[in-house]
C-alpha cells in the first residue's frame, strides 16, 4: 500500500512538473510574440548574440541624406499660429536654419527632447533658428490630443503637426521605421546633419539627455558656421 501511495504521489508530481514546464514554455512564447510587436526592429533568430546586439544598438540612418534638399510637404498643424490649417513649414521657413523633428511613436522621453530643442530655439530665435515637429500618422484625430497635451505641459513654442505616414517613405523623407524620432538639421533647405532615436533611447534618461545635448550642439554649430 505504501509503495502504491508513493508511486501515485510521484506520478502526480511528474504530471504537475510537466504541466509547469509546458505552461512556462507557453508563457515565454507569448512574451516573445508580445515583444516582437512592440520592438520596431526584429532581430533574426539565426544571428549570433553579439551580432544581434550590435545591429540593435548601432546608430540608425534615418532622414534625408546630408546635402540633399528637404522636400516641400504639407501637414496639419495641431499647435501654434497655424493650428487646424494645412501648412508647409519647410516653405514657411525658407532658407533659415531649421531643426525638424519627425516622429513615428510618442515615448515617455519624446516631450523632453522637444523641450530641449524648443529652449534652444527660444535662445537663438533672433539668429533666425526655427523648429517644427511632425508626427507621421494616418490617424490625426487620435494623435492630435497627445501632441496638444505635450505642447501645453512643456509650454512649447515650436509648432507640432501631423502628416501622413507616406511622408516617411524613402522617396520622401526616408524615415527609418525603427526610429521613434528623427531629427533633421538643415539650412537653405539642404540637410546638414541628422540623428535618430529608438524607443528605448527615448525612455533611457541618460541616453536621451546625451543625445538631446548632441542635437542642440549640432544646431548651435549650424548657426556659428553660418556667420
Amino acid at each position: 500500500m505504501n509503495r502504491w501511495l508513493f508511486a501515485s504521489v510521484a506520478l502526480s508530481l511528474g504530471i504537475t512538473s510537466a504541466f509547469q514546464v509546458s505552461s512556462m514554455h507557453a508563457l515565454l512564447a507569448d512574451e516573445a510574440v508580445a515583444g516582437a510587436t512592440s520592438v520596431p526592429v526584429a532581430v533574426p533568430t539565426t544571428t549570433a548574440g553579439a551580432d544581434a546586439s550590435k545591429s540593435v544598438n548601432a546608430p540608425l540612418r534615418s532622414g534625408p541624406t546630408t546635402g540633399k534638399e528637404v522636400p516641400s510637404f504639407y501637414v496639419r498643424a495641431i499647435t501654434g499660429p497655424q493650428m487646424n490649417r494645412s501648412v508647409c513649414f519647410v516653405c514657411r521657413n525658407g532658407d533659415r536654419p531649421v531643426v525638424m523633428v519627425l516622429m513615428r511613436r510618442l515615448e515617455s522621453g519624446t516631450s523632453a527632447v522637444l523641450k530641449g530643442i524648443d529652449e534652444l530655439i527660444d535662445r537663438r530665435r533672433a539668429d533666425g533658428l526655427r523648429a517644427f515637429g511632425v508626427m507621421l500618422s494616418d490617424e490625426p484625430s487620435k494623435i492630435a490630443p497627445h501632441l496638444q497635451t505635450i505642447s501645453f505641459d512643456e509650454k512649447l513654442n515650436m509648432p507640432l503637426s501631423v502628416g501622413p505616414e507616406t511622408l516617411g517613405e524613402k522617396d520622401s523623407l526616408a524615415v527609418d521605421p525603427a526610429a521613434s524620432a528623427t531629427i533633421v538639421v538643415y539650412r537653405q533647405r539642404k540637410v546638414i546633419w541628422t540623428a535618430a532615436l529608438r524607443s528605448n533611447e527615448l525612455r533611457d534618461d541618460a541616453v536621451r539627455i546625451r543625445r538631446t545635448r548632441e542635437i542642440v550642439e549640432q544646431a548651435e554649430k549650424l548657426l556659428s558656421d553660418d556667420k
